[in-house]
């Protein structure tokens, strides 16, 4: 049955902010009972201004015998979808409400707003200076309820009732709509999260793009520092800042408000993969990289193979010139107010779109970058990133409850790497315990070594890439840390190039599947999903079952997303 808002109570209580929010931030339908009476007075050619509407409005209760805004909403409804709710702003009668409350197609709410009449009478006077043409008209003859008994009855019937002396419009509407039954239990767990494990270039973008098809909402958050490398039906590409698989899903994006953005960049990447503004939406406080940031980190280039983007460097100054103006964020840059919105609320802000997602029901996938074991906080300092790449330290930039969290997908890799250590020789990377070269691991699996070393360099620096054998300390640390429900093994291939050719699990090679129980049993989590080849190479042709799939979960799309799909 459809719900029905009805919003009563005197003039500048309120009421239009009200029921326009609701159809703003809950897609409520607005029937305005002032556009009404317009309309009416333009179809018989009356005059529009206040008195005049109002008069009209008086006649349309005496021949109707107060049912016209009733019947107006019923033609209005007629032409709405999938029970679509109403609001109505606003009944400023007593049998205008009755003949709501006497209709049983609809489920009635009522909510009445009041304030003292010197609160009312001061903000009709600040309307009034913004409006001279009406500034000789008292509150009492602008108010459209004249008989109080009315509002003492909707006071007795209002199934919600608000001081919003005491409230702004923001706070009206939270209380309203928590009557209304529009926010979502903590018990709404529908976010699945991929991290990676090591330190790094696991491939979690290919396996975040390979599940995108299966969610309403992609999220990322981090910097331009991490490059995911993805291969899809669309070619190769590697995201920096969008969500990957951004240009082979539909699903909407959402930027963080812990993100770090380099601007042209972005730009550039958003004109790539064909993202419109429909689509994208950046957090008004996601943190702007400047020019600066990226001197400012070149001492990290070469001391422990920095990616040098500047997120660093952004994200310090963020902490230390906490002062207006001093810095720019997302809101601040006018590229980028298509995706974010001119004003607060701002159609980018992360958790209004968070919340109408519980509400609704969709499937989320928040997007990590990096790896465990380089992070600020956990990570083998100073051999670390800027932030912490654990499951905690994503969500926290997301904006995201851990309540919310349905699964944890961990991203590792047989053999983990970091960037290749800085130029001179001195200085390192990081620590790897059981280092080796790539043409060993090659060798070892049976590949062709010229092709792995060539094709093992960082995605964002093109630099060449340390390797090691499996650091299963490493490994159990990061499953402390990140508590993962699915294990994610990828390049199968350099346990032994047969897994190439593996379609299901019992066609991969015995030591892998030993490899593969191993992983089950430290982490004391199933391995999911498993990557067998990764094609990198523009032009070479893409077999997109390079991934088994094992799991036994399974995300859907909203139902109702699905029914606007065949509109």
């Amino acid at each position: 049955m459809r719900q029905v808002v009805l919003i009563s109570g005197h003039i500048c209580t309120g009421k239009s902010e009200l029921a326009f929010r609701l159809s703003r931030e809950f897609d409520y339908h607005l029937v305005s009972t002032s556009s009404v009476i317009k309309n009416i007075a333009k179809q018989r050619g009356r005059q529009v201004d206040r008195l005049a509407l109002q008069a009209l409005g008086d006649e349309l209760d005496r021949d109707t015998n107060h049912r016209w805004l009733l019947d107006e909403m019923i033609e209005q409804t007629a032409r709405l979808e999938f029970e679509r709710p109403v609001v109505v702003d606003n009944v400023r009668t007593w049998d205008q409400l009755q003949h709501f409350r006497t209709h049983h197609g609809f489920r009635v709410v009522h909510a009445h707003l009041w304030a003292p009449k010197s609160v009312l009478e001061q903000r009709y006077k600040k309307k009034n200076a913004e409006r001279p043409d009406e500034a000789d008209q008292t509150y009492t003859d602008a108010d459209l309820i004249k008989n109080e008994s009315d509002i003492e009855a909707f006071k007795r019937d209002a199934d919600v009732r608000i001081n919003t002396a005491r409230t702004d419009s923001a706070d009206t509407l939270v209380r309203v709509a928590a009557r209304l039954g529009l926010y979502s239990g903590p018990d709404v767990r529908c976010v699945d999260v991929i991290v990676g494990g090591m330190y790094g270039s696991e491939g979690k973008g290919h396996i975040a793009a390979y599940l995108a098809s299966e969610y309403d909402i992609l999220i990322r958050v981090g910097g331009p520092n991490a490059g995911h490398t993805v291969s899809s039906s669309s070619g190769v590409y590697t995201y920096h800042q969008l969500p990957s698989g951004a240009r082979d899903a539909k699903a909407k994006l959402l930027l963080g408000p812990g993100m770090t953005i380099f601007v042209p960049a972005l730009l550039t990447e958003i004109a790539d993969c064909g993202v419109t503004p429909e689509r994208l939406f950046i957090d008004p406080q996601a943190m702007i990289i400047e020019n600066e940031d990226f001197s400012q980190e070149e001492e990290l280039k070469k001391n422990i193979a920095s990616t040098g983007r500047g997120s660093g460097a952004a994200a310090a100054r963020r902490i230390l010139l906490r002062k207006p103006g001093a810095i720019r964020l997302a809101r601040d840059v006018p590229e980028l107010k298509p995706y974010v919105g001119d004003t607060a609320p701002y159609r980018g802000s992360i958790v209004g779109h968070l919340e109408r997602a519980y509400r609704d029901g969709q499937s989320i996938l928040l997007e990590g970058t990096q790896g465990s074991g380089l992070s600020i906080f956990h990570g083998q300092y100073p051999y670390v990133t800027s932030r912490d790449t654990n499951v905690a330290g994503c969500l926290a930039e997301a904006g995201i409850s851990p309540s919310r969290v349905r699964r944890i997908l961990m991203v590792v890799r047989p053999t983990p790497i970091r960037v290749g250590n800085p130029a001179g020789g001195k200085e390192t990377s990081g620590p790897l315990k059981h280092e080796v070269t790539f043409s060993e691991v090659a060798l070892h699996a049976g590949l062709d070594p010229s092709d792995i070393t060539k094709l093992e360099i960082t995605s964002t620096t093109k630099r060449p890439r340390r390797v090691g054998w499996f650091e299963w300390d490493q490994f159990r640390n990061a499953c402390v840390l990140n508590a993962p429900t699915d294990i994610v093994l990828t390049f199968a291939d350099y346990l032994d190039a047969t897994n190439r050719d593996a379609r299901r699990f019992e066609q991969l090679h015995i030591d892998t599947i030993k490899f593969i129980e191993e992983l089950e049993q430290v982490s004391q989590s199933p391995v999911s999903l498993i990557n067998t080849r990764f094609p990198r190479e523009e032009g070479q042709k893409i077999d997109l079952r390079s991934v088994i799939d094992r799991r036994t979960w399974q995300t859907h799309l909203r139902l109702s997303a699905k029914k606007e799909d065949q509109i």
